[in-house]
């Protein structure tokens, strides 16, 4: 069996995607302080990289054999100036990505040993979708998939709309209930979500009838993550179960923006639909291993040799 096999001629098939590109800084400490505490702590390492959502995603498929272009936007200080440059040297294509008046949407992960985690976001403006639109014709000319998070679900619904019109396959990874993040679900062929986020978009005590009433939603087929349990998913009648792989975690931010590209990688691999479930669990396992959402992400021969060892 082949994880994933290439695109026609041999030709690697093209991944887009839309959405808000900001920065994470992560650090490694021996102990992480209480929020207010003033003990700033003693930190071991620290791991500066895109954040995690659609550009960690591209990267994922890409590095899983895809060819992988980015749409979207990215603050005009130096943390976006840095983002812009990782991705090019990732060899993603950027010319779509487009620069905004303000800062950058920063993330800032410290975790320690015992996995505790303090998590704190800032910076970044409201995109100003209508005043700095992305070309939504050159973004998905040739493309075979579109990889959405809900960072700008506005602008991502109009390119999912545009894309389903092309019978181009529209991947959806929800995190939070913003708002149009419905609408942005409408438009789904396949639709990702953690088990916490699926208790708020569909609030039942039984993880398999909510995935039902996720599919009323829109989608063709539905994927649940479950962190270190694995995932569940359903595709028409077919539900399956994934047990997660163990691992020993560094840090888990970015896991679910790797299992969203890898995930899609897999389906353009033509491969059934529990096996992209499985390649992907096993994709955002492996990234887990390393700091930060970026550096971790493993290669398509890495990860099919993590899978086949577990067999």
């Amino acid at each position: 069996m082949t994880y994933p096999t290439l695109g026609a001629g041999g030709v690697r098939p093209i991944v887009v995607g839309l959405g808000r590109i900001g920065v994470s800084v992560t650090a490694l400490a021996h102990r992480v302080p209480e929020a207010g505490s003033g003990d700033a702590g003693e930190l071991a390492a620290v791991s500066l990289s895109p954040g995690a959502g659609v550009a960690v995603a591209i990267r994922a498929a890409q590095a899983l054999g895809c060819r992988g272009r980015i749409g979207g936007w990215v603050g005009s200080d130096g943390m976006g100036a840095f983002a812009r440059a990782a991705l090019t040297r990732a060899g993603l294509d950027v010319e779509l990505v487009r620069t905004t008046p303000g800062g950058t949407s920063c993330e800032i992960v410290t975790v320690d040993i015992t996995g505790r985690r303090l998590l704190q976001r800032g910076g970044g403006e409201e995109v100003d979708e209508d005043a700095m639109p992305v070309d939504l014709d050159a973004l998905l000319a040739g493309a075979q998939a579109l990889l959405l998070d809900d960072s700008c679900p506005r602008a991502q619904a109009r390119a999912a709309a545009r894309a389903r019109e092309r019978g181009i396959l529209v991947v959806v990874d929800v995190t939070s209930p913003a708002e149009g993040a419905a609408e942005l679900i409408a438009f789904a062929d396949v639709l990702i979500s953690s088990e916490r986020m699926v208790s708020e978009l569909a609030p039942r005590r039984d993880l398999m009838t909510a995935l039902g009433d996720l599919i009323s939603l829109g989608p063709r087929a539905v994927v649940v993550t479950l962190g270190a349990a694995g995932a569940v998913g359903r595709h028409g009648g077919e539900v399956i179960e994934v047990p997660g792989y163990p691992v020993e975690t560094v840090d888990a931010c970015g896991a679910g923006s790797v299992f969203h590209g890898a995930f899609v990688a897999g389906l353009l691999g033509e491969l059934p639909f529990a096996r992209c479930v499985e390649l992907a669990s096993a994709a955002a396992a492996m990234s887990c291993q390393t700091l930060g959402p970026w550096d971790g992400i493993p290669e398509r021969d890495e990860t099919v040799t993590f899978i086949t060892d577990r067999r």
